[in-house]
């Protein structure tokens, strides 16, 4: 997960969100009610999904694991929590089919004091409250809401732990092969290859390469110092809090409690439902 940048929407879009707001029923607002609201709103779905393309990362992926193509839209607080907020341009995130349905479908934690706990990465920094592992390919809850997150979204389900190992290996090589290209004056091949690092997925892999190419161990992190030159020059280092994650820790089911806090929580339960 990165961060992403929500840019106000088109004054049709907009305007559209806003009608079909107004349209729903002050009183006996339930999540089915609201649902077939926004089912029968198709032509603002789309004009909100083309927006929601527009801003993920790489080539339309997913806005939670960055691996998969963003094929819907997930109300991240979902409708049997918050019916009313269907038509809220703030609520609505590109997700994969696995992300919003199997994974979160309709669970929305809270903390005791009934703060949400799940990470939204048009609204939060992301690596706040979890860090990449390269070596691993696993995420490392910093925070409780990022326990949370890497839990509900299954942010360490093997595909995607693979994959991004895979990713460090395809980045490394296009980096190395970039530094040669640098050397050789040949900005055309740089530039070419440096788009298609911008479209691949797994965007928080990348994101992590330039949160730690500053840091004194960075080439014996990465083991390739002509990746980390190029990763160096051609791209602006990243900053977050400074952290230290033992080198054998993993992230385990139910650690800092956030379950615990969840089920006394004045929201209640866990509990799954339907997707967005």
């Amino acid at each position: 997960m990165i961060p992403l940048q929500r840019p106000p929407l088109d004054h049709k879009t907009a305007g559209l969100l806003a009608e079909a707001h107004e349209r729903l029923p002050e009183a006996g607002l339930t999540e089915s009610v609201a649902r077939k609201a926004w089912k029968d709103a198709s032509g603002t779905r789309r004009r909100v999904a083309d927006a929601l393309r527009a801003m993920a990362s790489g080539i339309e992926r997913c806005m939670y694991c960055s691996e998969s193509f963003g094929t819907a839209i997930d109300h991240h607080e979902p409708l049997n929590h918050a019916p009313r907020r269907v038509f809220d341009w703030y609520n609505h995130l590109l997700a994969c089919a696995f992300c919003n349905t199997h994974a979160k479908g309709g669970t929305f934690p809270h903390d005791k004091a009934g703060n949400p706990l799940l990470v939204d990465p048009t609204a939060d920094e992301p690596a706040d409250h979890f860090r990449l592992s390269l070596t691993s390919g696993e995420y490392h809850c910093l925070t409780e809401r990022g326990c949370a997150s890497i839990d509900v979204f299954q942010l360490n389900r093997g595909s995607l732990r693979h994959g991004r190992l895979d990713a460090v290996g395809q980045c490394l090589d296009t980096l190395a092969k970039c530094a040669e290209y640098l050397a050789n004056g040949d900005k055309a091949e740089v530039e070419q290859r440096i788009r298609r690092l911008g479209r691949q997925p797994f965007a928080d892999v990348l994101q992590e390469l330039r949160r730690i190419a500053d840091r004194p161990k960075a080439g014996v992190v990465l083991g390739n110092d002509a990746a980390l030159a190029a990763l160096r020059t051609l791209y602006t280092p990243l900053t977050a809090m400074p952290v230290f994650v033992p080198k054998q820790e993993r992230h385990e089911p139910n650690c800092r409690s956030w379950r615990v806090a969840e089920a006394t929580g004045p929201s209640g339960g866990v509990g799954a439902g339907a997707p967005r």
